[in-house]
């Protein structure tokens, strides 16, 4: 009997196969074995998150590659360790809200050490 994937680990499956190259979902679909509905919806979340970048298109087709911070992910999930993702805007945000928000994580991962 073939034990089915959880979440995490269909996530870890796509980030690895988009790793070190540039690819399609329906490249990443052939690579993973995994269904095309569940590859492309991973594909619209991971592209607004920034995860992975659209590095070419044409009409429909498209092209990715793993972003820095999806690079980051791969080895977070890796360890099966727990974790949390920090969202700060990257373009016209407002810095003195972000440095303060770092501030506040740092003094809690401090206080938690």
């Amino acid at each position: 009997m073939v034990k089915s994937l959880d979440a995490r680990e269909k996530l870890l499956k796509i980030l690895i196969s988009l790793k070190d190259r540039i690819a399609s979902p329906s490249d990443i679909i052939a690579a993973t074995g995994l269904p095309r509905y569940e590859v492309l919806a991973a594909f619209h979340i991971l592209e607004a998150l920034n995860i992975v970048e659209l590095v070419y298109i044409r009409g429909n087709y498209k092209l990715y590659k793993l972003s820095s911070e999806g690079e980051k992910l791969i080895k977070v999930l890796e360890k099966s360790e727990r974790y949390s993702i920090e969202v700060k805007p990257v373009d016209g945000g407002n810095n003195e809200e972000i440095l303060e928000i770092e501030q506040k994580n740092t003094n809690i991962v401090e206080a938690m050490s």
